[in-house]
């Protein structure tokens, strides 16, 4: 009886070890970025990203993008949006790619929380042979300052 339950023990032990090592190889795989997928980067932060469907071609696997600084965040609080129309924050990135880099900024107007990468608006450039659009940035002021290293971007880079 007591081997029993010890063998029992033992098997959920296992099963629970083996559910765990599962979930932390799925978490792993999420926190990979991909082309055409949007993602969140923070401030002075540098992440690689790879083509949704890895055919191992060398030429969109060198591809990194750096959220080098805030250049300024003059977006309203969005308790006095209806005061200040045209409010907007500017970030400077740095995209790398096979050795070319290209500095840009990218704007993004206040007083909503987040945008979608369309041809009709103007806070995407086009360079490298990508389309890189600033979908959000975070935090969103309340009126106090923010630190610049506090801020995290949300980003879709797409092959064009």
């Amino acid at each position: 009886m007591k081997t029993k339950a010890i063998l029992l023990s033992a098997t959920i032990l296992f099963l629970l070890l083996a559910v765990i090592g599962c979930s932390k190889e799925e978490s792993t795989l999420t926190s990979t970025n991909h082309l055409g997928v949007p993602f969140f980067i923070n401030a002075q932060e540098v992440k690689s990203l790879i083509p949704f469907n890895s055919n191992n071609n060398s030429s969109d696997s060198s591809l990194s993008v750096s959220f080098k600084e805030v250049i300024h965040d003059w977006r309203c609080p969005k308790s006095s949006c209806y005061l200040c129309y045209g409010s907007d924050a500017t970030i400077q990135i740095i995209l790398t790619h096979q050795n070319k880099q290209s500095s840009i900024n990218l704007t993004i107007m206040g007083c909503r929380d987040e945008y979608e990468c369309n041809d009709n608006l103007y806070y995407r450039k086009d360079t490298l042979g990508y389309r890189i659009c600033l979908l959000r940035l975070d935090p969103y002021p309340t009126g106090t300052p923010i630190n610049s290293p506090k801020y995290t971007g949300k980003l879709n880079i797409s092959k064009l």
